[in-house]
């Protein structure tokens, strides 16, 4: 047994020591009152009901009752150990950063809302691990992490600048699958590792500090959900092959690898004009035009990305942003309806406290030591 306050342990040895000599001083000065008046028949009579030894019990039963009260302000524990397994889902954040995205059709611009929204999204999927990604004509991701504010903060960082023209969905679909299924590539031709250099969303970060968990076992891994949230507008077709058209392929290979897909489409179908952007990829102020030299508009498709969902496994799961307040309680549903498997199993080493049974053994002692009188019950106490 160990104490979390051990600088407390001297009052459980001072405290009992000086109640017992308190008691001892006053039997010593009550025996030297007796002397002094005398053994007369009267004083006899009077410490007739007297009773010495209810005295000392109680002297005793009040130094063991703070004695415990103070071993129970040190805090005693015992180790032992606790099952620190999690469970939760592997979680890719998937944002469009397409120029459309800055389409100004909700309030604000799509892009915009869609980072609200997921701020609100990301701290109630407590327990999950989350993957950041963020695409337009290519795909860039952060690695799955338990750290939901380092995946926010890296949603916010890139903006259409950063990445080249378009919404390459199919992209989108391959890097987020090799995220989560990284097990699938094959070691010598990977669609994860190899030339394209999509690369593990799992492995740790530089710097990042390393525990020695024990793995989670194989059906754990696979019980466990592993979810693609799609936040898109599905309409920038800048090159062939853009958008949600041409990508059945890419999630039929998700699907089989049983990733669940999440659709939330933010926009409305009256749409915008879509905005030309500066060097930091920020609306010049300026729209962006077609070879025939008229503005290039943006409309959200419901249709298409209902379709998308479905494909993905649940048209339920499609859900908007639009005008209107957009509550994150619903994909929240969505989420906690899929299976949360173990992340990892760890033992965790704990220390158990003791100090509430120190506690109530000090307190019932206490308590019965205000219950005992200091006299003892006689037929005829007057004689």
């Amino acid at each position: 047994m160990t104490f979390a306050h051990p600088d407390l342990l001297g009052l459980a040895v001072v405290i009992p020591l000086g109640v017992m000599l308190l008691a001892i001083i006053d039997h010593v000065r009550r025996q030297a009152l007796v002397r002094r008046i005398g053994h007369v028949p009267q004083v006899q009579r009077m410490l007739a009901s007297v009773s010495g030894w209810r005295r000392w019990l109680k002297a005793s039963l009040l130094a063991l009752g703070l004695a415990a009260v103070a071993l129970a302000a040190a805090r005693p524990q015992i180790p032992g150990k606790r099952d620190g397994a999690k469970q939760g889902l592997d979680v890719v954040v998937a944002l469009d950063v397409s120029k459309s995205m800055l389409v100004n059709d909700v309030g604000t611009t799509r892009l915009a809302r869609a980072r609200q929204f997921i701020d609100e999204l990301l701290p109630k999927l407590t327990n999950d691990r989350v993957a950041a990604l963020v695409f337009a004509g290519a795909a860039v991701h952060f690695p799955l992490t338990e750290d939901k504010e380092v995946a926010t903060q890296f949603l916010h960082d890139l903006t259409p600048a950063d990445l080249p023209g378009g919404s390459d969905l199919g992209e989108m679909f391959r890097t987020a699958t090799c995220i989560l299924r990284p097990d699938t590539a094959d070691t010598f031709d990977s669609p994860c590792q190899g030339r394209t250099k999509r690369g593990h969303g799992g492995d740790p970060l530089p710097g990042e500090p390393i525990d020695t968990p024990v793995a989670a076992t194989t059906a754990e891994a696979s019980e466990r959900s592993k979810v693609i949230v799609l936040f898109t507008d599905g309409a920038d077709r800048v090159r062939p092959g853009d958008g949600v058209a041409g990508v059945s392929e890419q999630v039929d290979r998700a699907k089989q690898y049983g990733i669940t897909l999440v659709v939330v489409g933010v926009g409305t179908p009256s749409g915008g004009n879509v905005p030309d952007t500066d060097l930091d990829g920020a609306p010049n102020g300026r729209w962006k035009y077609d070879d025939n030299g008229k503005p290039v508009k943006s409309a959200l498709d419901p249709r298409a990305l209902r379709e998308l969902a479905e494909a993905g496994g649940d048209v339920n799961r499609y859900f908007e942003i639009g005008l209107g307040d957009a509550s994150v309680d619903p994909v929240v549903r969505a989420l906690d309806a899929l299976t949360r498997g173990a992340l990892e199993r760890k033992d965790e080493r704990v220390m158990n406290e003791w100090f509430t049974g120190f506690l109530f053994v000090g307190f019932m002692l206490l308590v019965v030591e205000a219950c005992i009188g200091t006299r003892r019950r006689i037929k005829f106490p007057e004689g």
